[in-house]
């Protein structure tokens, strides 16, 4: 018998994470004794809209990933709600769900993985890999399931006479592409994409995300694109959210965000971003970074980015600033906000 309780968000709303925390205790000692805290998501609030694809950039570190599984429940909450709207229009809290129910839900909802060689079993067949979690749920006998797979196969751009070879056999972008048939064999709304097309060589990760783009129209899907590639995140996120020590710092439309940036950390990635025509007509401001990203254990006091920032001021040390709406619409989390004039990546 289903547990599913009812939960409201707005109609346009596919997933809600809702004041989200996960912290993993560090322990010593023959006792665990607990010696600190890793925040690895600290109060994190977004919604991703049906059709969409929001994109998660940030430094290695940031909780990027920490926040697919969260949403995944791949990790439990320490602490927050994430809603998710079903296929059936019921929206339910993902983090009260016990194993029967989530169950359900996971058919819904899949990922892709960053490492197309190391997510692949080298001992299955694709049909055995591709076809995994149509058994996993009892969907189909064999010969439904073998259709199923050479019908995926042929959606991904491979020939459908390929479900008896093994991962070997292909390529690094095409074993992407399996693993992508993977994640859509159950029809899921929502996919995961982790870091999707970092391995591979640009053409061949250009490919993909035209595929990913292509899929996404004909089947209706909705995308958390997670990446260090903010080239990538322009050419396919419909919204951006900018991640530093398990904090939003700022969410916004991606043109408007890479026209005019609210928050000096998004400043500093956008000048970071390789110009392919030095002589083209993208503007540049050199925005040099000081050290390294904080230790998770020893985050900053006030705002966590201080330290790195060259407009930080006292007050940006003392206190910690909320994630709250500026004009536009825009979502940042900085004191100064509205009186800073920051350089983005855009036309002259």
């Amino acid at each position: 018998m289903s547990t599913f309780q009812q939960k409201s968000m707005d109609a346009e709303t596919l997933i809600s994470v809702r004041g989200a925390k996960k912290y993993f205790p560090v322990t010593e000692g023959w006792f665990n004794r607990q010696v600190a805290t890793i925040k690895a998501v600290d109060d994190i609030s977004f919604d991703i809209r049906k059709g969409e694809t929001f994109g998660l950039v940030g430094e290695s570190g940031s909780g990027k990933s920490s926040i697919a599984r969260l949403i995944l429940r791949a990790y439990d909450l320490t602490e927050g709600e994430i809603l998710f709207r079903r296929t059936s229009g019921d929206v339910v809290d993902i983090t009260t769900l016990g194993d029967r129910d989530m169950r359900e839900i996971r058919r819904e909802m899949q990922m892709i993985f960053q490492d197309p060689y190391s997510s692949l079993n080298p001992r299955m067949t694709l049909l055995e890999l591709v076809g995994e979690p149509l058994v996993i749920h009892g969907m189909g006998t064999p010969a439904e399931i073998k259709d199923r797979v050479s019908e995926l196969l042929g959606l991904v751009g491979l020939r459908p006479e390929y479900v008896m070879r093994y991962p070997h056999a292909f390529s690094g972008g095409q074993r992407q592409r399996i693993g992508i048939a993977r994640a859509l064999a159950l029809n899921p709304s929502f996919i995961a994409a982790d870091e999707a097309v970092s391995a591979l060589d640009v053409s061949v990760a250009a490919q993909n995300i035209n595929l990913m783009q292509d899929l996404q129209e004909k089947l209706g899907l909705t995308y958390l694109f997670i990446t260090h590639d903010l080239g990538m995140v322009e050419h396919i996120s419909d919204r951006v959210g900018v991640m530093y020590l398990g904090r939003l710092m700022e969410v916004g439309p991606t043109d408007e965000l890479f026209a005019k940036p609210k928050h000096p950390y998004t400043e500093a990635l956008l000048a970071a971003v390789p110009q392919p025509d030095p002589r083209g007509n993208r503007t540049r401001k050199r925005v040099a970074l000081k050290g390294e990203i904080a230790d998770a254990m020893n985050i900053p006091t006030g705002c966590p980015f201080h330290p790195r920032c060259a407009y930080a001021d006292d007050k940006c040390r003392a206190e910690t600033p909320a994630l709250r709406v500026v004009e536009g619409g825009r979502q940042v989390r900085c004191h100064h906000a509205e009186s800073l004039d920051l350089v983005g990546v855009t036309a002259q």
